[in-house]
């Protein structure tokens, strides 16, 4: 590598705290900007018309791209010209957050999401390296280059404790920005109309292109022009259509009545296709786009089945949704505000994990934690959940699941990667995404929705055998809110009506809140059997070759 000015990437004249905040700020749009917000869904589908499978299908299109982006991690960070990188990053994420405020078409919207993705992952990557390097004055790239791994078991068990320490900090500090971006777009869509999210975060970027310009100066090219080779850009493509299928069919097979549409049966030919020919292209080629590899490793196949299980158990954190939205009536800022309340158990776990790493507790009882604060958080929803449910008392299972999933986040990569060769960083940080942003995430969606309309049907159909006029509560009830009708009136056939439509409408809140309550209850018996796994298996270490 060249040498570059002390003050990389910014002239001399920027002082180092200046500069520090400048890298820390450019994390803020990096972090939030993205095709579609989920805490204005309700907005954005009142306002085009939309059902909510396609907010989640555009969300999934962003990790989509985010994983898409990291087998070229190692090429892209040799680059080493932020200047040039966040100009050209900032300035199309302008543009596609511009068409998405726009535009109407479900296609357009998945298709900005999962460029914004893409650009998201490149410009992270980039500026977390700057940041280290100006900050730290560590060459973090040489941590990843092939070739500098440690030659003896001292240097490896070295290394593992400082991805211990290293990494949850890491982790808090992306999860506490992305909670805060997450907080400003949900007050943003709450205070005005949900296009002014996109118009805002337009301006975020305007204004750090601005702040590229002052303070950055030109930098020639550190290696080569350009050190990714666009065929692997094919191979980038298939993999993404592989994706978008397999997310397709679980987001929308409910609302599409699964096999029974011709959508989610060409969406399922053509996971099976491009799912064949990349496996094909990426076992038959000299310099793979990913490295199948990867698979091999114990320890990789072990964090593949963790983050699996963990992001599937953490798609209960939809009790808290929907048993406030049901429950108390709650507005998407109302729930984003309770969000907010995650940073705390994030910071908690965070520096529990530290401290436990450092200590050298074994991976095997900080994963068991990890699931035991993740079924507390359902054990606490399942006692919770009632008619009368308190919203001050709804941040306690949402620390307590974040703390959890901080425990679990942060350590299954130190874990998954023990002794892991570096020539597969790359794979396993795009099969890490894919698990924990895509398929799981898809999957356990999936499985809670689905899972959740089935019980409310039973409760449903349950409650509704015995409401009739012989109820006395039902019958009094039904009483009252016709006379009302009458009163205001309504003729005795709109009455009857309205007093009916009353009458299923508490059903239904009564029915979905047992189906709450019965989930969660499962939901415990899962982390449970998840504790039990985490302690039970072994934890060997690969053996060196000599």
């Amino acid at each position: 590598m060249p040498s570059y000015p002390k003050n990389y990437p910014f002239y001399n004249w920027v002082p180092k705290p200046v500069g520090i905040i400048i890298l820390i700020f450019f994390f803020l749009p990096i972090l939030t900007v993205g095709g579609t917000y989920s805490v204005n869904s309700t907005e954005m589908m009142s306002g085009l018309g939309i059902i909510s499978e396609h907010i989640q299908f555009t969300n999934f299109a962003t990790s989509i791209g985010m994983a898409a982006f990291c087998p070229f991690l190692y090429q892209l960070v040799l680059i080493r010209r932020e200047k040039m990188m966040c100009i050209a990053g900032f300035s199309l994420m302008y543009i596609f957050s511009y068409i998405c405020a726009k535009t109407d078409s479900i296609f357009l919207l998945a298709l900005c999401s999962l460029l914004t993705g893409f650009l998201r992952m490149v410009l992270m990557m980039v500026n977390l390296f700057t940041l280290i390097k100006y900050a730290g004055h560590i060459e973090a790239y040489e941590k990843i280059t092939p070739g500098n791994e440690p030659e003896t078991e001292e240097g490896w068990d070295k290394l593992d404790i400082e991805r211990s320490a290293a990494q949850p900090a890491i982790y808090l500090f992306f999860m506490v920005l992305g909670q805060i971006g997450t907080s400003l777009t949900a007050w943003l869509a709450f205070e005005y109309e949900w296009q002014y999210v996109y118009y805002f975060m337009m301006g975020l970027l305007l204004l750090c292109i601005l702040i590229t310009f002052i303070t950055m100066p030109y930098h020639k090219y550190a290696t080569r022009r350009f050190p990714i080779n666009f065929k692997q850009f094919g191979n980038a493509s298939v993999f993404s259509i592989m994706l978008v299928c397999v997310t397709y069919i679980l987001t929308y097979g409910k609302v599409l009545d699964w096999y029974d549409d011709s959508t989610i049966q060409w969406a399922t030919a053509g996971a099976i296709v491009t799912g064949a020919i990349f496996i094909y292209i990426e076992a038959t080629q000299r310099n793979p786009y990913y490295q199948l590899d990867v698979f091999k490793l114990r320890t990789i196949r072990i964090g593949f089945l963790l983050y699996f299980l963990l992001m599937v158990l953490n798609s209960s954190a939809m009790f808290v949704n929907v048993f406030t939205g049901i429950g108390m009536k709650l507005d998407n800022f109302q729930n984003a505000t309770l969000g907010n309340w995650s940073m705390l158990g994030y910071f908690i776990g965070g520096i529990a994990t530290i401290w436990l790493s450092v200590k050298g507790v074994h991976f095997k009882y900080l994963f068991a934690a990890g699931f035991l604060f993740l079924g507390l958080s359902a054990m606490f929803m399942y006692f919770e959940v009632q008619g009368a449910g308190l919203y001050e008392r709804m941040k306690y299972p949402v620390i307590i699941r974040s703390t959890g999933m901080m425990l679990l986040y942060s350590l299954i990569p130190t874990f998954a990667t023990q002794r892991m060769p570096y020539k597969y960083l790359s794979s396993w940080i795009c099969t890490m995404l894919t698990v924990r942003m895509v398929l799981a995430p898809a999957i356990g969606t999936a499985l809670y929705t689905n899972l959740l309309q089935e019980r409310q049907q039973h409760y449903v159909t349950r409650y509704a055998q015995n409401v009739d006029m012989l109820h006395p509560e039902a019958s009094a009830s039904f009483v009252q809110t016709m006379q009302g009708m009458q009163y205001q009136g309504k003729s005795k056939a709109e009455s009857v009506n309205m007093a009916a439509i009353s009458t299923k409408g508490r059903i239904q809140v009564q029915a979905t809140l047992s189906a709450v309550k019965e989930m969660a209850g499962w939901t415990l018996y899962a982390c449970l059997a998840c504790m039990i796994f985490a302690v039970a298996i072994p934890y060997p270490k690969r053996k060196l070759l000599t």
